[in-house]
Protein backbone atom coordinates (compact mmCIF):
# COMPACT_ATOMS: atom_id res chain seq x y z
CA UNK A 1 0.00 0.00 0.00
CA UNK A 2 1.46 3.45 -0.68
CA UNK A 3 1.31 5.80 1.93
CA UNK A 4 2.50 8.60 0.55
CA UNK A 5 0.39 11.94 1.23
CA UNK A 6 -1.07 10.05 3.72
CA UNK A 7 -2.08 11.76 7.59
CA UNK A 8 -1.58 9.40 10.72
CA UNK A 9 -3.72 9.01 13.54
CA UNK A 10 -2.71 8.32 16.85
CA UNK A 11 -3.77 5.34 18.76
CA UNK A 12 -3.21 5.44 22.45
CA UNK A 13 -1.50 2.06 23.02
CA UNK A 14 -2.69 0.42 26.09
CA UNK A 15 -1.95 1.54 29.98
CA UNK A 16 0.66 -1.00 30.16
CA UNK A 17 2.25 -0.49 26.99
CA UNK A 18 2.94 3.03 27.92
CA UNK A 19 4.09 2.49 31.44
CA UNK A 20 6.62 0.00 29.90
CA UNK A 21 8.29 2.14 27.36
CA UNK A 22 8.05 5.27 29.55
CA UNK A 23 5.53 7.29 27.70
CA UNK A 24 3.42 7.57 30.33
CA UNK A 25 3.47 10.93 30.82
CA UNK A 26 3.35 11.84 27.04
CA UNK A 27 0.89 12.80 24.43
CA UNK A 28 0.70 11.38 21.26
CA UNK A 29 -0.34 13.82 17.98
CA UNK A 30 -0.93 12.90 14.68
CA UNK A 31 2.11 12.49 12.31
CA UNK A 32 3.74 16.06 11.03
CA UNK A 33 4.32 16.08 7.57
CA UNK A 34 0.95 14.26 6.81
CA UNK A 35 -1.60 16.33 8.39
CA UNK A 36 -0.43 19.12 6.14
CA UNK A 37 -1.00 17.17 3.18
CA UNK A 38 -5.02 16.84 4.59
CA UNK A 39 -4.89 13.40 3.22
CA UNK A 40 -6.76 10.39 4.01
CA UNK A 41 -5.81 8.93 8.17
CA UNK A 42 -3.94 5.82 8.20
CA UNK A 43 -2.96 4.31 11.58
CA UNK A 44 0.21 4.17 12.91
CA UNK A 45 1.51 0.68 13.93
CA UNK A 46 3.80 2.10 16.71
CA UNK A 47 4.47 5.25 17.73
CA UNK A 48 8.01 6.72 18.56
CA UNK A 49 9.85 4.47 21.82
CA UNK A 50 12.07 5.62 23.81
CA UNK A 51 15.14 3.75 23.98
CA UNK A 52 16.13 2.82 27.94
CA UNK A 53 19.32 3.39 28.67
CA UNK A 54 18.61 0.67 31.12
CA UNK A 55 15.82 -1.15 33.11
CA UNK A 56 14.81 1.30 35.09
CA UNK A 57 15.42 4.31 32.69
CA UNK A 58 12.82 5.95 31.21
CA UNK A 59 11.58 9.20 29.43
CA UNK A 60 10.43 11.47 32.08
CA UNK A 61 13.22 10.21 34.43
CA UNK A 62 15.78 10.91 31.55
CA UNK A 63 14.59 14.62 31.08
CA UNK A 64 14.20 14.74 35.10
CA UNK A 65 18.07 13.99 35.38
CA UNK A 66 18.97 16.72 32.86
CA UNK A 67 17.12 19.45 33.78
CA UNK A 68 19.11 22.37 35.67
CA UNK A 69 16.92 24.44 38.27
CA UNK A 70 17.07 28.05 37.04
CA UNK A 71 17.47 30.65 39.83
CA UNK A 72 14.85 33.39 39.26
CA UNK A 73 15.94 36.75 41.20
CA UNK A 74 17.57 35.04 43.39
CA UNK A 75 14.38 32.58 44.23
CA UNK A 76 14.83 28.75 43.58
CA UNK A 77 11.25 27.76 45.29
CA UNK A 78 9.37 28.35 41.20
CA UNK A 79 7.51 24.89 40.82
CA UNK A 80 5.29 24.04 37.79
CA UNK A 81 5.60 22.02 33.88
CA UNK A 82 6.20 23.27 30.82
CA UNK A 83 4.86 21.20 27.85
CA UNK A 84 7.20 20.73 24.62
CA UNK A 85 6.26 19.84 21.54
CA UNK A 86 9.01 17.93 19.30
CA UNK A 87 9.14 15.82 16.56
CA UNK A 88 10.49 12.38 16.31
CA UNK A 89 12.08 12.05 13.23
CA UNK A 90 13.29 8.99 11.04
CA UNK A 91 16.12 8.54 12.57
CA UNK A 92 14.85 8.89 16.01
CA UNK A 93 16.19 12.57 16.74
CA UNK A 94 14.51 15.53 17.94
CA UNK A 95 13.66 18.25 15.67
CA UNK A 96 11.52 21.12 16.12
CA UNK A 97 11.20 20.99 19.58
CA UNK A 98 8.91 24.68 20.88
CA UNK A 99 7.33 25.48 24.14
CA UNK A 100 3.40 24.48 24.20
CA UNK A 101 2.40 26.10 27.45
CA UNK A 102 5.47 27.86 29.69
CA UNK A 103 6.04 28.76 32.80
CA UNK A 104 9.09 31.65 32.62
CA UNK A 105 11.53 32.32 30.08
CA UNK A 106 14.46 30.35 32.40
CA UNK A 107 12.44 27.19 32.93
CA UNK A 108 10.94 27.11 29.02
CA UNK A 109 14.78 27.29 28.23
CA UNK A 110 15.52 25.14 30.25
CA UNK A 111 13.35 22.48 29.49
CA UNK A 112 13.83 23.12 25.87
CA UNK A 113 17.05 22.16 26.07
CA UNK A 114 16.81 18.91 27.95
CA UNK A 115 13.88 17.16 25.60
CA UNK A 116 16.97 18.34 22.58
CA UNK A 117 19.13 15.90 24.80
CA UNK A 118 16.74 13.23 23.90
CA UNK A 119 17.88 13.58 20.01
CA UNK A 120 19.03 9.84 19.16
CA UNK A 121 17.06 8.34 22.14
CA UNK A 122 13.95 6.91 20.12
CA UNK A 123 12.70 4.60 17.59
CA UNK A 124 10.73 5.89 15.06
CA UNK A 125 6.66 5.74 14.69
CA UNK A 126 5.93 3.20 11.83
CA UNK A 127 3.06 3.85 10.00
CA UNK A 128 2.13 1.96 6.98
CA UNK A 129 5.05 0.12 7.27
CA UNK A 130 6.85 3.17 6.77
CA UNK A 131 9.32 4.76 9.39
CA UNK A 132 7.60 8.68 10.39
CA UNK A 133 7.87 12.08 11.29
CA UNK A 134 5.23 12.19 14.37
CA UNK A 135 4.73 14.89 16.96
CA UNK A 136 5.04 14.54 20.24
CA UNK A 137 4.36 17.00 23.24
CA UNK A 138 5.88 15.83 27.10
CA UNK A 139 5.33 17.66 30.16
CA UNK A 140 8.46 18.43 31.64
CA UNK A 141 8.40 18.90 35.56
CA UNK A 142 9.80 21.37 37.74
CA UNK A 143 9.09 20.57 41.23
CA UNK A 144 10.47 20.33 44.52
CA UNK A 145 10.44 16.98 46.66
Amino acid sequence: MDTTGLRSKTVKPKPEAQQEDGLSDAIMLADYHAVASGGPIVICESVPAYQKRNKKDSLPLFVQEHLHWPVIGGRVDVEGRVFVSFVVGTDGNVYRAKIVKGLHPDFDAEALRAVQLLSGHFSPAICGGIARPYEMVVPVLFLWE
